[in-house]
C-alpha cells in the first residue's frame, strides 16, 4: 500500500475526518496552543488533500474536537469538550460553523464535574443528537450522556444510562424509526471488568434495550457502523491471552437489529492492538483503523480489511518512531482511504496532526507509481511488487 498526499499542519492530534459533499474533507481533532494548553481545529482540504482554511476555537481552554459532520444545509457541527468554568473539570463543547468555518454559535452543557460529547449526528428533523459521558449526572461514577438540540443548539432534551460503576458512549446513530443506537462501555453491568454496552432508545431517549457483549476481562467499544442488511457492527479492543500474558487486541463484533451478537473476531496476531473506526465497503467487507503494538515498543497506525464475515483480508502497520494512531478513516472517491489521527515523535510523548491518503498498490498503474518516486519494480509470479520509498508493510 503507497502513500498518497498528507497534511501535517502541526503539534496535536485528528480525531475525526468525514469526505464532504464536493469530495474533499473535513477534519477536527485538537492543536497545541501554548499555556492555553489545546484548541479545537477545524481543517478543510480539498480532494488533493490541499488545505482550504483551518480554524480553531478555544471554548474555556484545554479544549479537544472529537467528531465533525458536515449539516445538510451548509456548514458544519463539532462536538467535543472544552474546560469548565469553574478551571478544573470539562464540559461538552459544541461548535456550529458555517462553510467557510465560522463559528455560528456555540454551546456548552454538563454540571460541576467532568462531562464529555464524543460522537454527533444530525437528525432527520434538522437537529443534532450526541453521546458521550457524564460524571455529573446519572447513577454511577460515569454515566452515558445523550443530549439533544434543535437546528440553533438548544437543548430539548438529556438522558443519561448506566448503573453504578464508569459507564460512557462513544458513538451514537439515529435509526430508520428515529430512535437512536449507542455503543460504549460499562463497567456496571457484563460479565467482566469492563464490557462493550450497547443500547437502543426511542426518538424521545428512552431505554429500550441494553445489550452487554464481552468475557471476564475488559471489553471496549470505540466505534459503531450500520451493514446494509439492517446489522451493526462494533469496533474496539478486547483482553485475550497474548504471548506473554493478557493483552487488549483490536476487535470486531456484528450484532443483529435486536442487539443480538452474530459473530466475534480479533485480529492482530497476539500483538496488542485496538480499533478506533471502522466503515463497510461494497463488497460487504469492512475497513477497520486503529493502532497495533510496534516491535519498537510504541504503537504503529494499523488497517485491516475483513470479509463479510469478519475474517482478515490483509493487515498492514506504518512503520514509524513512537506513538502512532490512526483515530479515523473514510473511503475515498476512487476506493482509496483517508486516515486521520497521531504521527509519534521519536523520544517524545508529543504528537503531529496528520490526515493520510493511502491507496493499494493494484488499483495504481505502474506509471505513476514510478512517476511518484518508485525505486524498483519487480515481476514475481506474474504480479508486480514496487518498492517505493513511502509504503506500508504487512
Amino acid at each position: 500500500m503507497a502513500e498518497g498526499w498528507s497534511f501535517t499542519p502541526g503539534k496535536g492530534e485528528a480525531r475525526w475526518v468525514v469526505r464532504t459533499r464536493d469530495g474533499g474533507y473535513v477534519v477536527t481533532g485538537w492543536t497545541e496552543s501554548g499555556k492555553e494548553g489545546s484548541d479545537v481545529f477545524l481543517a478543510r482540504l480539498d480532494k488533493k488533500g490541499n488545505r482550504l482554511w483551518i480554524k480553531t476555537y478555544k471554548g474555556n481552554g484545554y479544549s479537544c474536537g472529537y467528531c465533525v459532520q458536515e449539516v445538510n444545509r451548509g456548514g458544519f457541527i463539532v462536538v467535543g469538550d472544552t474546560k469548565s468554568k469553574n478551571g478544573y473539570d470539562h464540559d461538552v463543547y459544541v461548535v456550529q460553523t458555517d462553510e467557510k468555518g465560522e463559528p455560528l454559535w456555540e454551546q456548552n452543557f454538563g454540571g460541576q464535574y467532568c462531562d464529555y460529547a464524543w460522537s454527533v449526528r444530525q437528525t432527520k428533523d434538522g437537529g443534532y443528537i450526541l453521546a458521550g459521558g457524564t460524571e455529573s449526572f446519572g447513577a454511577g461514577i460515569y454515566d452515558v450522556y445523550l443530549i439533544k438540540l434543535d437546528s440553533s443548539g438548544q437543548e430539548l432534551w438529556e438522558k443519561t444510562y448506566g448503573g453504578k460503576g464508569s459507564d460512557c458512549g462513544y458513538a451514537v446513530l439515529e435509526l430508520d424509526d428515529g430512535g437512536y443506537l449507542i455503543a460504549g462501555n460499562t463497567e456496571s453491568f457484563g460479565n467482566g471488568n469492563a464490557d462493550i454496552y450497547l443500547l437502543r432508545t426511542d426518538p424521545n431517549g428512552q431505554l429500550i434495550w441494553q445489550k452487554t457483549y464481552g468475557g471476564k476481562g475488559s471489553d471496549y467499544a470505540w466505534s459503531l457502523a450500520p451493514c446494509r442488511d439492517g446489522s451493526y457492527v462494533i469496533a474496539g479492543e478486547k483482553e485475550v491471552a497474548g504471548r506473554q500474558g493478557n493483552i487488549l487486541a483490536a476487535c470486531l463484533i456484528k450484532v443483529d437489529r435486536d442487539g443480538n451478537e452474530l459473530w466475534e473476531k480479533t485480529y492482530g496476531d497476539g500483538s496488542a492492538g485496538s480499533i478506533y473506526a471502522v466503515y463497510q465497503e461494497g463488497d460487504g467487507g469492512h475497513v477497520l483503523a486503529g493502532k497495533k503494538e510496534s516491535t519498537g515498543g510504541g504503537y504503529d497506525i494499523y488497517l485491516v480489511k475483513t470479509d463479510k464475515n469478519g475474517d482478515s483480508v490483509w493487515e498492514k502497520t506504518t512503520s514509524g518512531s513512537g506513538f502512532n494512531c490512526a483515530c479515523s478513516i473514510v473511503p475515498g472517491k476512487d476506493g482509496e482511504y483517508v486516515l486521520a489521527g497521531r504521527k509519534g515523535v521519536e523520544k517524545s510523548s508529543q504528537g503531529d496532526i496528520f490526515v493520510l491518503q493511502l491507496k493499494e498498490i493494484e488499483k495504481i498503474k505502474p506509471a505513476l507509481l514510478l512517476c511518484a518516486g518508485v525505486m524498483a519494480a519487480v515481476l514475481v509470479a506474474g504480479s508486480i511488487i514496487f518498492l517505493k520509498r513511502k509504503l506500508l508493510r504487512s
